[in-house]
C-alpha cells in the first residue's frame, strides 16, 4: 500500500491527543486517591486501604453530609506541642497532614454531648456556619473533633466516594 501523500489535519491531531489529555487534567483535579495510616476509621477503613475522594471546591460544602467520611487538613490546636504553624493549601498534599473522619454534626446541627474537652462547653450548641463534627469510627484509636475541636469547611480536601482496595 502506498501513502496517500496527504498529510493529519493539525487540528484533529490537537483534538485526538488533547481531549483524553484535558480529560485526565480535569479529572485530576475533581479526584484524589488517598492510602489510610492508621487505626482511627477501623472497621471502616483500615491502614493501607485505598480511597477515592472527591475534591470539592473552595466555596461551598457540597457533599459534606452527615455520616459521610472526608479528608481534612490536621491542624493541632494553638498551643500543642506537636503543632507548628498551620498548613496552607497551596502546599503539595504530600507536604500536609490529612485526617479521615466521619462527619457527625454539620452547620446548624446541635453539637452532641460528652465529645470531650475541645468542644464540652458547645455541647447542644448549633454547629456554626461553615464548621464541622468529626469523628473516628475507632474512638480509642482517633484524634478527631473531641481533641481538635471543629473543622473549618475550607480545611477538608474532600469527601470519600469509595475504596478503590482492601489491603490484605
Amino acid at each position: 500500500m502506498r501513502p496517500s501523500g496527504r498529510r493529519p489535519n493539525p487540528f484533529a491531531v490537537v483534538v485526538a491527543v488533547g481531549t483524553p489529555l484535558l480529560g485526565v487534567l480535569l479529572a485530576r483535579r475533581r479526584f484524589a486517591v488517598i492510602t489510610v495510616a492508621g487505626a482511627s476509621m477501623e472497621p471502616a477503613y483500615r491502614s493501607g486501604d485505598r480511597l477515592l475522594i472527591r475534591r470539592l471546591g473552595r466555596s461551598r460544602a457540597t457533599g459534606i453530609a452527615r455520616g459521610g467520611v472526608v479528608v481534612a487538613t490536621w491542624r493541632p490546636p494553638s498551643g500543642d506541642p506537636r503543632g507548628g504553624p498551620a498548613v496552607t493549601h497551596s502546599e503539595p498534599l504530600g507536604a500536609r497532614r490529612w485526617m479521615i473522619k466521619r462527619v457527625v454534626a454539620g452547620p446548624g446541627d446541635r453539637v452532641p454531648r460528652g465529645l470531650g474537652p475541645a468542644l464540652i462547653a458547645e455541647a447542644g450548641k448549633p454547629v456554626p456556619p461553615d464548621r464541622f463534627v468529626v469523628l473516628g469510627d475507632n474512638a480509642a484509636h482517633s484524634h478527631d473533633s473531641r481533641h481538635l475541636g471543629y473543622v473549618e469547611r475550607g480545611d477538608i480536601l474532600g469527601v470519600v466516594i469509595r475504596r478503590l482496595e482492601r489491603r490484605r
